[in-house]
């Protein structure tokens, strides 16, 4: 059994993995950063207290030094006293502590528990608020900075799986749609094919009355206007990815046009078959258009309106004007899209379901064309249906020129 692609619930399960492992993994290189810059400000902060001890060991190994390493002298012998010196004043102290320890402050009154008091008690050592304050506003923003590059790593990285996953689902629909289009288009060669081959051999070894010889000959030529449609609609759409589609713009009234090109489709399904009612106003309505062009975009729609509605069947045309632009509109009561269908029924190859199960005949050029011809008039095509089976309708805009002898 042959490989087969991972679905696309697949790829979504996988891609939801990887992101939450991705946000998991961000979360926690977040986490350490904020660990870390706490460590930091406690280092940082564990620093400035042991400045502190240290301008008070500072002041504290002077005061004692001062006190028992002074000699007198009045002593003509050298011999040292024990009496009281002369101490520095507080001012001294704290210009001396400030000049060592600029962070650390000489104060009369304690400001908090860890405040130290010097040695001899007139006052005390603690620390100035600015630097903390900094340690913690430097703190914060290294948090909020970490943060921000996280969740900005987070939405590119993200950004990037999308883009990647986008780009893949689109060259798996891609590729899935090439395989139904390679499967219809078998299919569709090999019925006619095989139905000519029929019908020749039975002319060519029986005797037919001419009844019957003129029934064949209306069934041969149904099965090589099959075949005609479907080489033509494969040039035209190889014209149209190569460029080469040549359109020879005219004045075209659409009105007498139209119903010439929804008359000659009826008769070629069957008279009556599509249930056609024609909807046109009698305002003359005239547009710069191909007419060979435009007929294929009508007559796909309702080619399409035939194929996918089931008997009996109800199309409408409607032809009218909307200020500057012309509304031609192809609705019927048939099968109906789906919503998540609708973006897509105008790719190229597209077609509802798979190609394995689907009873339509077709080769999902049929729409693309239809797109593909209206852009180059300078309109657009829209599809739109109120659900599976409710039916569907696409309309044509093409932009309105005033009728040439008015001009």
């Amino acid at each position: 059994m042959a490989n087969r692609a991972p679905t696309f619930s697949t790829q979504r399960i996988i891609f939801l993995a990887v992101s939450l492992l991705l946000s998991i993994q961000v979360g926690w290189w977040i986490n350490v950063q904020i660990r870390e810059s706490g460590r930091l400000l406690q280092a940082r902060a564990e620093a400035l207290n042991a400045s502190r001890a240290e301008a008070w060991q500072l002041d504290s190994l002077g005061m004692l030094a001062f006190i028992h390493g002074r000699p007198d002298p009045s002593s003509r012998s050298g011999a040292v006293e024990g009496r009281f010196a002369t101490l520095p004043s507080l001012e001294q102290r704290r210009e001396a502590i400030h000049r060592r320890f600029p962070h650390v402050l000489v104060v009369t009154t304690p400001s908090t528990p860890d405040d130290i008091a010097l040695l001899d008690g007139a006052a005390f050592l603690a620390l100035r608020p600015e630097p903390m304050l900094e340690l913690r506003n430097q703190r914060w923003h290294s948090v909020f900075r970490v943060a921000t590059e996280g969740a900005f790593m987070v939405a590119a990285v993200l950004f990037g799986f999308v883009m990647i996953y986008r780009k893949l689902s689109e060259e798996l629909d891609l590729k899935l749609r090439q395989r139904n289009f390679t499967s219809a288009v078998t299919h569709e060669l090999k019925t006619p094919i095989a139905s000519l081959r029929v019908w020749t051999e039975t002319l060519f070894t029986r005797t037919l009355a001419d009844e019957q010889r003129e029934r064949i000959r209306s069934l041969m030529e149904k099965d090589l206007d099959r075949l005609n449609e479907l080489v033509g609609n494969l040039l035209d759409v190889a014209r149209a990815e190569s460029g080469s589609l040549v359109l020879h713009l005219e004045p075209l009234e659409l009105e007498p046009w139209l119903r010439g090109v929804c008359d000659a489709m009826d008769h070629r399904l069957g008279a009556g078959a599509l249930g056609l009612r024609l909807d046109f106003t009698t305002e003359p309505l005239w547009v710069n258009a191909d007419p060979k062009a435009l007929g294929v975009v009508v007559e796909n729609l309702l080619s399409n309106a035939y194929k996918y509605a089931a008997e009996p069947r109800q199309t409408t045309v409607t032809l009218d004007g909307d200020g500057e632009d012309v509304l031609l509109v192809v609705s019927d009561l048939g099968h109906g899209l789906a919503h998540k269908d609708l973006p897509r029924v105008f790719h190229r190859f597209f077609r509802v379901g798979d190609e394995m199960t689907r009873q339509v005949a077709g080769t999902g050029l049929g729409l693309f064309l239809v797109k593909e011809i209206t852009t180059r008039h300078g309109g657009e095509v829209r599809a739109s249906s109120r659900g599976a089976g409710l039916g569907s309708a696409f309309t044509v805009r093409l932009p309105r020129i005033p009728r040439p002898e008015d001009a």
